[in-house]
């Protein structure tokens, strides 16, 4: 596991993003309720408008740690460890913990998938999600991070979503409620999966009377989801009063999006960290699109409305590109959601009644371009974990260098040194030169 793990010389991962989702917990119980940590997670929280250190972010993370920080703290406590939520028992456990969440999605996500599609197209499916992607580096290295866990949620969400459609109860009311809160706590933008819900129907397609009259009768069950989605955000209001002074508090400070000037190409093409520069294999969803039949073919227009939404979403941040990480990150949770459309292309070119006798190699060639790709995206996992793909400075003259190479002698290490081209993030936050 050490392989992939992008931390382990350095003890542990509590710095960047990760230091703001986690300072909740040790801030609660090890802290006195004081963000002023003694050590080097203290440098990435903020200050709030009251002169006080806060996180940049909420504390939705925080709850998904919870069971492996008590883990950590009674590692630490058998260790004669250091029980300030920052030892080395405390990363471990969290870690670890990070990387079943995914694995339950996994799950989840099979679960919802095989009431469409049979046990192969499934399998393949999962395979394309995990390892063809960089949802595979964000469980196995960085994945402290919110990718995997929102992965997780996601993939819960469109499972319970599905059975409370099948037979509403009130136990997948309260799952649904709770997983949109969630979601919606962690990254706002995320809670647009929520339109799957909405536009998910039994009939073979979507009525707006039939759907407004089926959410009638269970009105009482909407209510207390969105109860149930309030209630998860009221600490999260309280905090923001006692240390801010406001109920609601946008903590990003100048960093905004540019409606008016997203980067498409960037955001998908870019050698710095274009989404199918570095997962090649998510064209299949692109073309799944075109394959989406039977049950599933109703979830086209709100799949592909959020796929589109997205993007350009995320290519109007002033950072495009997300900072450093591997690819582009801020897609890898909507793997779950795109599986639908992965797995009907899955389906097509799998399925031997599709083709002729003579097209059979068509097959084939899927099944070799699947396997080419899944080898490409964890070669280039690889390649980042060796630092060969720099995380948030490669060019176009960079990646053709270091291509298939995983071990670069001295004149390629001097080469791809003088190659990269860091971004100039003052520009980019004044909205200047996003083109980079």
């Amino acid at each position: 596991m050490d392989l992939w793990r992008g931390w382990h010389y350095q003890q542990t991962n509590f710095v960047w993003d990760v230091a703001n989702y986690y300072s909740y917990l040790p801030a609660k119980f090890c802290n006195n309720d004081s963000f002023e940590f003694n050590n080097n997670a203290m440098g990435f929280l903020p200050y709030s408008p009251l002169g006080k250190r806060i996180p940049k972010v909420t504390y939705g993370m925080s709850i998904l740690y919870a069971p492996y920080f008590a883990l950590g703290y009674k590692i630490a406590f058998n260790q004669n460890d250091a029980k300030d939520g920052f030892s080395e028992g405390f990363a471990t456990a969290l870690h670890w913990g990070s990387i079943f969440y995914v694995m339950f999605g996994l799950f989840f996500l099979r679960n919802f998938l095989i009431n469409f599609f049979n046990e192969l197209v499934v399998t393949i499916t999962l395979a394309v999600c995990f390892l063809g992607t960089n949802l595979f580096y964000y469980t196995m290295g960085m994945s402290e991070m919110t990718h995997g866990y929102l992965f997780f949620l996601i993939s819960a969400f469109l499972l319970s979503m599905y059975n409370w459609h099948k037979k509403p109860g009130w136990g997948n009311t309260i799952l649904v409620g709770f997983l949109l809160g969630m979601i919606s706590l962690i990254r706002p933008t995320e809670a647009l999966v929520g339109l799957v819900f909405i536009f998910w129907t039994d009939a073979e397609r979507f009525n707006f009377k039939m759907q407004l009259n089926k959410f009638m009768q269970y009105k009482f069950h909407l209510l207390t989801m969105l109860a149930i989605i309030i209630l998860i955000w009221i600490p999260q209001l309280l905090f923001w009063k006692e240390r801010t002074g406001s109920y609601f508090f946008f903590s990003y400070g100048d960093e905004k999006f540019f409606w008016s000037d997203p980067q498409l190409i960037n955001v998908l093409f870019s050698y710095r960290k274009g989404w199918i520069t570095y997962t090649p294999l998510i064209i299949l969803a692109f073309i799944g699109f075109f394959f989406m039949k039977g049950e599933v073919k109703k979830l086209r227009p709100v799949v592909l409305f959020l796929l589109i939404t997205n993007v350009y979403m995320l290519s109007c941040w002033w950072d495009w590109f997300f900072g450093g990480g591997y690819g582009a990150r801020g897609f890898t949770q909507h793997i779950a959601y795109l599986s639908v459309p992965i797995a009907s292309c899955c389906n097509y070119f799998t399925n031997a009644g599709n083709f002729k006798k003579a097209l059979q190699f068509v097959r084939v060639i899927f099944f070799a371009i699947v396997f080419s790709g899944i080898s490409l995206s964890l070669g280039q996992t690889y390649q980042y974990v060796k630092t060969y793909v720099h995380f948030n400075s490669m060019t176009k003259e960079t990646y053709w260098l270091i291509w298939g190479h995983y071990v670069l002698d001295d004149e390629h290490q001097m080469r791809f040194w003088k190659s990269l081209k860091e971004p100039d993030y003052e520009k980019l936050r004044s909205g200047e030169n996003r083109d980079q």
